[in-house]
């Protein structure tokens, strides 16, 4: 069972939920779910529901076995920009990491043959990147984000200062 009382949940200064004053009790048994629009703490909530974090204020108490099923079962690393996640779903990322490498190595090698194999190489990278959609891919996600009604720049922010439903 779980019953928690004035609970208020935050996610920096912004207050996600607050119960003033009232009482929640999930009974054994219970099947429950949150709805709400995007980042109004709808995770955040269920995970501190669940013992995976802690309130701003009020209480929880907790007992008995407690069945949790995360949203996100692989967070990953939520100091990437949501930019490169996108990226990463097609591979671009690494693509596009390896096509500045070879970039840079064009400039500094000084051997005509070299620098011939370096240019192969690059053009090759670059020809892998254009058939993935490397170059539609940023403004692809840009188009996504406005028919998700998200604005454009959570491309440019860390997922950790994402929302749950944001980062998916």
């Amino acid at each position: 069972m779980i019953t928690a009382t004035d609970l208020e949940v935050r996610a920096g200064a912004r207050t996600l939920l607050s119960t003033d004053g009232a009482a929640l009790r999930i009974q054994p048994g219970d099947r429950i779910g949150l709805v709400g629009r995007n980042g109004a703490g709808k995770t955040t909530t269920m995970r501190i529901l669940a013992g995976e974090g802690e309130p701003y204020a009020g209480t929880i108490a907790r007992s008995g076995e407690i069945g949790y099923l995360p949203q996100d079962p692989k967070e990953g690393n939520l100091e990437v920009l949501a930019r490169d996640r996108v990226l990463s779903a097609r591979g671009l990322d690494t693509l596009l990491a390896d096509l500045e490498k070879q970039q840079a190595l064009m400039a500094e090698v000084a051997d005509d043959a070299a620098r011939d194999k370096a240019i192969r190489r690059y053009g090759q990278l670059e020809e892998r990147f254009a058939a993935l959609g490397g170059y539609a891919a940023e403004s692809e996600a840009g188009r996504s984000c406005a028919s998700l009604g998200l604005p454009e720049r959570v491309l440019t922010q860390p997922l950790r200062t994402l929302s749950g439903g944001q980062r998916r």
